[in-house]
């Protein structure tokens, strides 16, 4: 007998030559775990301390090399499967879905004895390859090897290895010893990263003295336009973009003429040159903060506005690991001196780059209304999102805002605290008056969204909808009961939930739609008996026609004296009780035009929900076929073809050694691909918190 340990069951097989089969197996994972850069950990490993690395049993780890490590310790990071978003992928084109991937956590030291060797796991896929960013002319890379591991840490990690992913949830921490210490002064940055002084002193150009490049001078505020970057760039290219972001610099602070440029033309032009050139994010901050260090400036307001930029840029870049602890202790300087009116800016600022370490940084310009608040001194907005039934909710928006945090306050008000229940909410941006909608990524930035949506809709809309219903149902909290009401009672009134008999009606249905109808009923606060016409309203059309009105009318009457003593709230909550035990409740409903595969007989409904892709009868709405979670690999959405006015979603079925694509057609193709995400992401999750080991030995028994 042969036991097979597979990721999600055991297998055992009979045979007479096992021993032998298990000597192939053998040899065939042992030739996939040689020269592997990956481990399994076989048992937790849960720290605190910084340097280490935390891990649960049957977490992947990726092994890397570093130097100066204790005996019986090895050096990585964990990698896990995720949810890979095409559009972030692959931004600027027509791509939308998303796809498995794998992506890469912090590293850090972790005990040998903890892991054992494994095989690269088959879910990793390498991302949009990002390197041509990191080049200069020539492509050469444009950073000296000393500042490609200082300064340039993270691109040139990058560069190395494109395939670790960037914004893994990480958190902007520095230990507090390292703020206390002189050595992460901005004038011991410059000592150590700045151009080192030459000969020749000032450019041929300049008419100022000799550069002297003392260090407490380089890093204080300059009348004068750069000749050259303050970092050394091997690439001379790289001189001309710094001195143009330095005018930018200059022009937003009032210290330079405009030109003729608005405002949000030089905040535009300084983002994107460092967005086009990802060296020189820290070659920004470390203008910024020269220019706002002892500021000497004719211009009353330049201190501020200087203050003001870099508010901006901490919320779309961050910077280096190794300029990291500088520039913290100096917007934590900045915020703790006593009488210093910058003091709540720089707070401000290190909030946004805490935001921008988590979530990736904003990638959308500023609106001109925004930078207009931005320059006040203004750095939130209210928001409006509606709740299922029109219910509305303003919020404070600040500049980095994302859509996790209105679920979270959203939940909150609803009183739903746990983590768990937060997961199950999205919210969605509904343009072209509902026939565009499409879930926000719970890292996207509201004012991005904002920003991007105005110009194609004014009338944009936010909604605050509930996506996953494994969660159970609380009915204590009186906005949480109607927001859940309201959003099942459309699809309830439709037929959706459940399925609808060809022929005779049995009585227990029909007094099951009575009671659902009188509670209906009973939520508008009614007491008096519904007319025929509210009836057909509450009673799903296919089911209203199976007995005369005043049938149901007399049914119903019977219910509404049952009702008569709960109020508005129990009623809606006694309703929810009820349909949450049909089989398609918790379902997001899709509408298919047309489709490639066989078993599906399209025009039909799609229902999305926890147990997977249920293809229904339009009319009876009668099971065709299903699709497991675990079966999904990816989507991608497709414009409509000529002659065709729906887009195309592709469906990879399947698993990544045999898979299939099926093809849909329907109006709502990309809120489809976001909804299947956030169910196999659950999915993931919920498996995460398993531990279970990957595939492993085979034992003979």
């Amino acid at each position: 007998m042969l036991e097979f340990n597979l990721t999600n069951e055991k297998l055992i097989l009979f045979s007479a030559k096992a021993p032998q089969v298990k000597h192939i197996v053998d040899c065939f994972i042992t030739e996939i775990k040689k020269d592997s850069d990956y481990v399994v950990a076989e048992r937790n490993f849960v720290t605190d301390e910084r340097p280490l690395l935390a891990f649960h049993k049957g977490d992947i780890i990726r092994l890397q090399v570093t130097e100066g490590l204790e005996k019986g310790y090895s050096y990585g990071s964990v990698v896990r499967k995720k949810v890979m978003f095409l559009e972030e992928m692959k931004r600027d084109t027509p791509d939308f879905g998303w796809k498995f991937g794998g992506v890469f956590g912090r590293a850090g030291a972790f005990p040998t004895d903890c892991v054992r060797p494994v095989a690269a796991p088959d879910f990793l896929s390498l991302p949009v390859d990002r390197r041509a960013e990191l080049k200069g002319g020539a492509g050469q890379v444009a950073v000296t090897s000393a500042m490609a591991v200082a300064v340039a840490s993270s691109a040139a990690a990058h560069e190395i290895d494109p395939t670790l992913e960037e914004g893994f949830d990480e958190v902007l921490e520095v230990d507090e010893n390292v703020l206390q210490d002189t050595r992460y002064d901005m004038v011991e940055f410059a000592k150590k990263y700045f151009r080192q002084p030459t000969a020749k002193g000032a450019s041929v150009k300049s008419k100022k003295p000799k550069d002297t490049r003392d260090p407490f001078e380089m890093v204080r505020f300059s009348k004068s336009p750069l000749s050259e970057s303050l970092i050394e760039f091997t690439d001379p290219a790289m001189n001309r973009v710094a001195t143009d972001i330095f005018l930018s610099v200059m022009r937003f602070m009032g210290d330079h003429p405009l030109k003729g440029l608005t405002e949000q033309e030089v905040v535009n032009t300084f983002l994107k040159l460092i967005g086009q050139f990802g060296l020189m994010k820290d070659e920004a901050y470390c203008q910024i903060l020269k220019q706002i260090t002892g500021n000497t400036s004719s211009k009353p307001d330049s201190c501020q506005r200087g203050w003001r930029l870099l508010y901006i840029l901490t919320a779309f870049h961050r910077c280096s690991e190794v300029l990291k602890p500088f520039l913290l202790k100096f917007l934590q300087n900045a915020s703790l001196s006593q009488g210093v009116v910058f003091q709540g800016i720089s707070k401000a600022c290190e909030q946004n780059l805490r935001k921008t370490y988590r979530y990736g940084g904003r990638i959308i310009p500023p609106s001109s209304m925004e930078l207009k608040a931005t320059v006040a001194g203004r750095s939130s907005k209210r928001q409006l999102f509606l709740f299922p039934g029109g219910i509305e909710r303003h919020l404070k928006i600040k500049t980095c805002s994302v859509a996790l945090d209105v679920i979270e306050e959203l939940c909150y008000e609803m009183g739903l605290h746990r983590l768990e229940a937060v997961d199950e909410y999205a919210v969605f941006l509904v343009t072209k008056r509902g026939e565009n909608v499409r879930p926000l990524n719970k890292r996207e930035y509201i004012l991005d969204i904002a920003t991007e949506a105005e110009p194609m809709d004014c009338n944009y809309s936010l909604w605050f909808r509930r996506v996953i219903w494994t969660q159970t149902l609380k009915f204590d909290n009186e906005l949480c009961v109607t927001m859940h009401y309201n959003q099942v009672l459309p699809d309830y009134r439709k037929g959706l939930m459940n399925i609808l008999p060809r022929g005779k009606v049995s009585e227990q249905l029909f007094l099951q739609i009575s009671k659902l109808s009188a509670l209906q009923h009973r939520a508008k606060d009614m007491t008096f008996i519904p007319s025929i016409h509210e009836l057909s309203e509450y009673v799903p059309p296919l089911l209203f026609g199976k007995q005369p009105p005043q049938a149901w009318v007399t049914m119903v009457t019977q219910h509404m004296q049952q009702v008569q003593t709960l109020n508005p709230h129990q009623a809606k909550a006694q309703f929810l009780g009820l349909v949450s035990a049909f089989p398609m409740f918790g379902s997001s409903f899709f509408y298919v035009q047309s489709s490639s595969s066989g078993s599906i007989y399209a025009p039909c409904i799609l229902a999305v929900n926890q147990n997977g892709l249920h293809f229904l009868n339009k009319d009876t709405h009668e099971l065709q076929t299903v699709v497991p979670l675990v079966e999904v690999q990816s989507t991608r959405t497709q414009r409509p073809s000529a002659g065709t006015s729906y887009p195309y979603v592709d469906l990879t079925l399947g698993d990544l050694t045999t898979h299939r694509v099926t093809q849909i057609q329907l109006k709502q193709g990309l809120e489809l691909c976001r909804v299947i995400a956030m169910h196999v992401e659950n999915m993931l999750s919920v498996r995460e918190k398993r531990f279970t080991l990957p595939p492993s030995e085979v034992t003979v028994l």
